[in-house]
């Protein structure tokens, strides 16, 4: 068996390797895209100032009302019912701060999410072009198509393997680079012919 690849095979390696070299470089730049990307801003919302109003004017209404009940003097009543209103106030900016605060949580959470789907592309292009660098090495296992996908850290072998050795010696070639969490060989055994 010869140890050296023939221009087919030689150029479909670089080809893969090309391919995988550009989905990193993709990736790559997809992360620093969503890196640099600005959140949206959060909408302001109508309904407190509305709730301010609705309040000041509920005040002034009771106040009207109560002035034939109440002993207080106006100035007493109209600034117990400003304080009032100031209250109802308060609450509703601390709920606007809030949902504020989780809306940029939320922005910041999405945004680490897909810087770390474009790391994993990059590091599954990296753990594919590996393996198929170190099968293509192999002289029992370079001759033949063996397709390599490589998902999460788990690589994938698929294709005909001339011995269940060589098929033992793929998984453990496959296993071999960093950040190979499992191989799952679906290698298949080619019948030799008596």
């Amino acid at each position: 068996m010869s140890t050296t690849l023939n221009d087919t095979e030689a150029a479909a390696l670089r080809r893969d390797a090309a391919r995988a070299e550009a989905e990193a470089a993709r990736a790559r730049a997809d992360a620093e895209a969503l890196r640099h990307q600005r959140v949206a801003p959060v909408r302001r919302r109508r309904w407190p100032g509305l709730l301010a109003a609705a309040l000041v004017g509920a005040a002034v209404g009771a106040l009207l009302v109560s002035n034939h009940y109440d002993s207080r003097t106006l100035g007493q009543r109209l600034d117990a019912t400003l304080s009032a209103a100031a209250d109802g106030l308060r609450g509703g900016t601390a709920e606007i701060r809030q949902d504020a605060r989780e809306g940029a949580v939320a922005a910041q959470g999405a945004a680490e999410n897909a810087t770390g789907r474009a790391a994993d592309a990059v590091a599954d292009a990296r753990i594919t072009t590996a393996v198929k660098a170190a099968l293509a090495t192999d002289p029992g296992l370079s001759a033949l198509r063996i397709d390599v996908d490589t998902d999460a850290g788990v690589v994938r072998l698929q294709g005909p393997a001339p011995d269940e050795v060589a098929r033992e010696r793929a998984t453990a070639l496959a296993g071999a680079p960093e950040g190979v969490l499992r191989v799952d060989n679906r290698l298949v055994v080619q019948a030799t012919a008596r």
